[in-house]
C-alpha cells in the first residue's frame, strides 16, 4: 500500500499538522532537549500559527495518510538553486518501512523537474540514526546549520545531494 500525501491549505489542517508535529516532535526531541526547551521549539516553529506563516513564505506542507490513516508529515520550500526538505517526521511504527525514502525521492524528482540542482536538509547533530538514513540516500553532510534567530539553539547540520 503507498502513502497518500495531502496539501495543507485550510486551517482545519494546519490544526492537524500542528497537534501532530509536537507529538513527534515531543518523541523524537525529547532525548535532546529540556522539556521546557522542547515545548518553546515547538510553539516557535510548529504551532498553527508558525505553520500558517510557514505556508504564506511558499513553504508546502503535506500530511502523509497510510490506508486513510495519518502517519506523518513533510515540508518543503523551492528555493533558487535547491529544494529545502524542511521538515520530514513519520510516526514510529512507520519508519523503516521505505515511507521516507520515498517520500525523499519524490522530493529530488519535484526539484529535478523544476531544474534545481540538490536538496537539502539540516539534521540534529545527535540523531545519528537520521543522519544514516539520508547518507544512506547519498546525501552528504556539509557543515553546521547557521542558527537561527530564536531562544533554543538547535545544534544541526546540513546535509544535501546533489541531483545528475
Amino acid at each position: 500500500m503507498k502513502p497518500d500525501y495531502k496539501l495543507v491549505a485550510k486551517a482545519k489542517y494546519i490544526h492537524n499538522t500542528a497537534d501532530l508535529a509536537s507529538e513527534l516532535w515531543h518523541e523524537v526531541y525529547k532525548r535532546y532537549y529540556p522539556a521546557k526547551q522542547l515545548d518553546t521549539l515547538v510553539e516557535e516553529l510548529q504551532s498553527a500559527d508558525a505553520i500558517e506563516a510557514d505556508i504564506d513564505n511558499d513553504v508546502n506542507y503535506f500530511l502523509v495518510f497510510l490506508g486513510g490513516k495519518l502517519i506523518g508529515y513533510f515540508a518543503w520550500k523551492m528555493e533558487n538553486t535547491a529544494l529545502h526538505l524542511m521538515h520530514l517526521y513519520l510516526k514510529p511504527e512507520y519508519r523503516g518501512k521505505a515511507i521516507g525514502r520515498d517520500i525523499v525521492q519524490t522530493c529530488e524528482r519535484l526539484a529535478k523537474g523544476e531544474g534545481k540542482g540538490r536538496v537539502w536538509c539540516t539534521i540534529h547533530a545527535k540523531a545519528l540514526p537520521v543522519q544514516q538514513f539520508f547518507k544512506a540516500l547519498r546525501y552528504r553532510e556539509l557543515r553546521p546549520a547557521e542558527q537561527e534567530n530564536g531562544i533554543v539553539p538547535r545544534n544541526e547540520l546540513v546535509y544535501e545531494h546533489t541531483l545528475s
